[in-house]
């Protein structure tokens, strides 16, 4: 079953579940993927994610993934908000709706902020990773595209897609990111896979010199983990955290546990400054403006 836009429904459309009856007005696409596409939508007041599937059996695969994360003791818990069928021109569209994290990618929040943000960044995302992994699932799918960055370095990750139980093939992935693609190992879903994506992304994040732009026209027998180790090397944005990513690269990390207590243990610079918040500090100019108007109020009163 494929499913495209204007089959789904354009922008200010409504869809209502057939099963749930829940009700969503389409805002915009977000973006489309391997197995499916995300869409803005509002219910309420409220903006939600909502993601359609091209495959009924990927689909309810990732659903399943997303029920168990839902239930867990975990920053994921209650990501799955919804899911349903969308009747449309004979055929039953499935969907799930989860929460809409609003923030930017890795690199343009570094651009905004500074390139020190990485190791904060980098801690974050190694939380989310070792969360994860404790219940049995690997991402699977690393990549720019499925990390958003957002307040003071806080990290979320999006689409589901590639999430694989441990032990299990690898289901979905992007050929920079994949161990195996560089020879570094199999593509077997274990948590020493989503950390070499890990460390590949943060080397992508900083590399000022685009060297992994065009790498995929390297033959494969010319490919291999010291080209990343080079990279990593003269790296200078990665320089505190390369001992960490060099084990991380080289397979001697077997959980992200243990990553993330080596990351820890790193003395890392502090971020240069805070990440723009002008409606934050809006916020503070106002209520200070207004207890002055407040207090001459008063002091007027008395005269």
């Amino acid at each position: 079953m494929t499913t495209s836009f204007e089959q789904f429904g354009s922008s200010g459309a409504v869809v209502d579940g057939k099963w749930n009856k829940r009700q969503y007005r389409i805002e915009r696409l977000l973006g489309a993927g391997a197995n499916g596409k995300v869409y803005l939508v509002k219910r309420g007041k409220l903006h939600y994610a909502m993601k359609t599937g091209f495959d009924a059996v990927d689909h309810q695969s990732e659903v399943n993934a997303l029920k168990a994360l839902s239930k867990s003791n975990t920053s994921f818990r209650q990501y799955l908000l919804d899911v349903d069928d969308f009747h449309r021109d004979g055929q039953d569209i499935p969907f799930y709706v989860m929460p809409y994290f609003k923030g930017s990618s890795i690199g343009e929040f570094m651009k905004r902020n500074g390139r020190d943000w990485i190791y904060l960044i980098g801690l974050n995302l190694l939380r989310k990773l070792a969360e994860l992994h404790k219940e049995d699932y690997i991402f699977g799918d690393i990549k720019m595209e499925n990390i958003i960055v957002s307040g003071y370095g806080d990290v979320d990750l999006i689409d589901f897609g590639g999430v694989t139980l441990k032990g299990k093939s690898v289901k979905q992935f992007t050929e920079v990111y994949d161990r195996g693609f560089w020879g570094g190992g199999s593509r077997t879903a274990d948590e020493a896979y989503d950390l070499f994506a890990f460390a590949v992304l943060l080397i992508s994040s900083t590399d000022t010199e685009r060297r992994l732009v065009g790498i995929k026209q390297v033959l494969p027998q010319n490919r291999n983990v010291e080209m990343l180790l080079d990279m990593l090397q003269s790296n200078k944005a990665l320089s505190q955290a390369a001992p960490v990513l060099r084990k991380i690269l080289l397979g001697k990390y077997t959980s992200s546990k243990q990553a993330l207590a080596d990351w820890r243990r790193q003395s890392y610079p502090k971020p240069a400054r805070t990440p723009r918040s002008t409606g934050g500090a809006w916020l503070k100019v106002c209520f200070a403006a207004s207890l002055v108007v407040f207090g001459l109020t008063v002091y007027m009163y008395w005269l």
